[in-house]
């Protein structure tokens, strides 16, 4: 059976089992000096009924999976059966969990996007989540009956890049959002119900601000207090801005000592419920065993950076320029 559906080129980790519907193409912003992701690339919202012909589809697909298997002997393996045909959103032998993409789809039209999360939750009555990326930026414009309006639809969980909390290095960066409207933005996605991710980039103010980097980026992340604090390493990647000022001399990377000291000043400086994530992304392999509650595990946290530190300090290594992942 031929099904055609588009399919985004990227999606957050703990999204690896997740169906991905593409609401918007590209990036709504696309100018952060780190960044790759869809240059050249202008956003594109797609139309309602267009996305909803997809998802139509993606059901069709997931019974046709069932069908087969039922039918084959697999009934009790529809999720091994679905793998081995490419379809891991279909893990368990039904839909659980969805994410919207491109970047920050919430800049859709409200009632648009609504109407699409809630089609989802009609078409997989078994779905227990529904995400996406979102700017702080957009956040801050969004009423909060807008915001109500995609919660209560059934969006549950909105992924934002935070990067850092120091105001000189998100105009650095380009950004594009001060570290109050980082603050805002983020309040308003816990006061609408949403359940929130906040995205930081160790590494991000080189050998030289690092320390403004990991201090500005605890007090903001104070001030929000999110569900999730999620790490995401620095790469320098060939063909950015960023890129072109490291190779001008103009930034200086960090050694993995200099990296874990950064991150283990980020957790002193912490007063937050939330989870740290670390060990959800191989960026962050200098560093694995760090993850917890700095609420519950400041000090097993801390022992563990201290040791990897002890273990890193006769090593001049930098971290690479580009993983080629």
């Amino acid at each position: 059976m031929n099904v055609c559906y588009e399919q985004p080129p990227y999606r957050p980790p703990t999204e690896a089992y997740s169906l991905l519907v593409r609401v918007t193409r590209n990036c709504s912003w696309n100018r952060c000096e780190f960044c790759s992701m869809y240059k050249d690339a202008k956003l594109e919202l797609r139309p309602v009924a267009e996305v909803k012909e997809d998802i139509r589809a993606m059901k069709m697909e997931a019974d046709a999976i069932k069908e087969w298997a039922w039918k084959n002997g697999y009934g009790d393996r529809v999720g091994t059966v679905a793998r081995a045909n490419g379809l891991h959103w279909l893990n368990d032998g039904v839909v659980k969990h969805v994410f919207i993409a491109d970047s920050n789809s919430i800049i859709m039209k409200t009632e648009d996007l609504a109407e699409i999360v809630r089609f989802l939750y009609e078409t997989f009555p078994t779905l227990e989540r529904v995400t996406s990326y979102a700017r702080a930026k957009t956040l801050v414009k969004k009423t909060p009956e807008e915001l109500k309006m995609l919660r209560e639809a059934g969006l549950t969980r909105l992924h934002v890049g935070l990067e850092t909390g120091d105001e000189e290095l998100l105009k650095i960066i380009q950004k594009g959002a001060t570290p109050d409207e980082m603050i805002l933005g983020g309040r308003k996605a816990l006061q609408a119900g949403f359940e929130l991710s906040e995205y930081i980039m160790p590494g991000l103010g080189g050998q030289e601000k690092w320390e403004q980097h990991a201090r500005g980026t605890a007090r903001v992340l104070n001030e929000i207090n999110p569900h999730f604090i999620r790490l995401r390493t620095l790469f320098v990647v060939p063909g950015t801005p960023l890129a072109e000022r490291y190779e001008r001399g103009e930034f200086s990377r960090q050694t993995i000592e200099g990296l874990l000291k950064e991150v283990r000043l980020l957790i002193e400086e912490l007063s937050v419920s939330s989870d740290f994530v670390v060990s959800d992304h191989i960026a962050n392999r200098y560093m694995w065993g760090i993850d917890g509650k700095p609420s519950l595990d400041k000090e097993r946290m801390l022992k563990a950076v201290d040791d990897l530190i002890a273990a890193a300090k006769e090593s001049d290594e930098r971290y690479p320029v580009y993983s080629g992942l």
